[in-house]
């Protein structure tokens, strides 16, 4: 007989070995968590992104007293961030020893997921979640396609241990904790790190040549970030009168680069597209993005929350919802798509040309508007957040 696994059935089993780790140490184990140690985790504890690693490196630099840790069960990513930043800050959670290692950390910073799986891990420490943006879309227990029992994992695993989680907007309390099924008084404004980027002066031209050498001369750039759908390839360029040469012809007119950002699994939508002028920006070159927004003169996009992060930067933005019907039936939005993307909607491809470059900021007001319904927290705020765990701490 042969039994073939998936890689969910794969992720399904460790997630399994690591709920029984976490078990046996916690109740047997005698582990006396140290609140000086603090230890970060993001996506599927495989990834080095989102709020967990810019409050991370932020810690690192700033705060001596305390020893940073983050959680990368990835090896070669492990090793690669080891070599850049020295191997005693990361570890792995994927053998009983890193679970007795992360089960020493008083405080948690996790902006998906769980370092490790259990309940009641609450009780010995705080668990504190970053979370990843705004939400626009239907997240956790709000979404409609979360089958029952994995409802009550959800509420078991990550809602009951939860000791606070992190927005950037009092307007946003109710709705966060109707998604998590928590009480209001564990939503905290307290903002999210990895927009600390966007109050600095970044060097655009710095940064796009040492991830692109070859780079034309240019005097504007453009992000193109769409949303990833579970139905179906993006469709870059939705419009029936689109001209690829026409396209090239105007970026070299305009001196513009636009910089195509698809989903990891949908990198072969943007392949046909590619050229001197449009280059694809992947988690090769950025992992993370969010950090040097601020780079761009204007954003492109569909559904997805990064523009509410650009918003920050009070530029530009365009949107394609094409496909806005059957995105929204299936995943469901939290607000008015109309009311909340300060932004033109082109139909026509000329008339996405036009908003390009546009001879006038029509939308300035209503981005204003939109940016402070979300973006309450309009500063540096990693120097905050960690003065008031500490807080809590002492």
């Amino acid at each position: 007989y042969c039994i073939i696994l998936t890689g969910k059935d794969i992720a399904t089993m460790g997630k399994a070995k690591n709920l029984l780790f976490t078990a046996c140490l916690e109740h047997f184990g005698q582990i006396r968590p140290d609140s000086h140690i603090w230890l970060f985790s993001s996506t599927d504890n495989s990834h080095y992104n989102y709020n967990s690693r810019y409050l991370f490196e932020y810690v690192k630099e700033n705060l001596p007293e305390i020893t940073p840790l983050f959680v990368i069960n990835d090896p070669e990513l492990r090793n690669s961030l080891s070599s850049k930043y020295g191997k005693q800050y990361f570890i792995e959670t994927e053998n009983i020893q890193g679970i007795r290692q992360a089960l020493s950390a008083g405080v948690w910073f996790t902006s998906a997921g769980l370092p490790a799986y259990g309940t009641g891990l609450h009780k010995k420490r705080l668990i504190i979640n970053l979370w990843h943006g705004v939400p626009l879309k239907k997240i956790a227990l709000l979404d409609p396609n979360l089958k029952k029992a994995a409802r009550i994992y959800f509420k078991k695993i990550f809602s009951e241990n939860y000791t606070c989680i992190l927005t950037t907007s009092h307007e946003l309390i109710p709705l966060m904790a109707r998604s998590f099924a928590v009480s209001e008084d564990k939503i905290k404004v307290w903002g999210q790190p990895r927009n600390d980027g966007l109050f600095q002066k970044n060097d655009c031209r710095e940064i796009l040549g040492q991830l692109f050498p070859d780079l034309p001369e240019y005097t504007k750039t453009v992000l193109y970030a769409p949303t990833f759908r579970d139905y179906g390839q993006v469709q870059l360029f939705p419009f029936k009168d689109f001209d690829q040469k026409q396209l090239e012809a105007f970026l070299d007119e305009k001196n513009m680069l636009l910089f195509i950002r698809t989903h990891v699994a949908e990198q072969g939508s943007a392949a046909p597209y590619l050229g001197k002028r449009i280059r694809f920006l992947g988690n090769e070159q950025a992992e993370d993005v969010t950090g040097i927004l601020n780079i761009f003169d204007c954003l492109i996009t569909d559904y997805s929350s990064i523009y509410i992060d650009y918003l920050l930067t009070d530029k530009p933005m365009i949107f394609l919802p094409y496909d806005r019907q059957q995105y929204l039936d299936g995943r469901g939005m939290n607000f008015d798509y109309d009311d909340v993307t300060p932004g033109p909607k082109p139909e026509t491809f000329n008339d996405f040309l036009d908003a390009l470059s546009p001879k006038e900021d029509f939308w300035k007001s209503e981005r204003t508007r939109v940016n402070r319904l979300f973006n309450e927290i309009q500063h540096p705020c990693a120097a905050d957040i960690c003065n008031k765990v500490l807080k809590m701490i002492r």
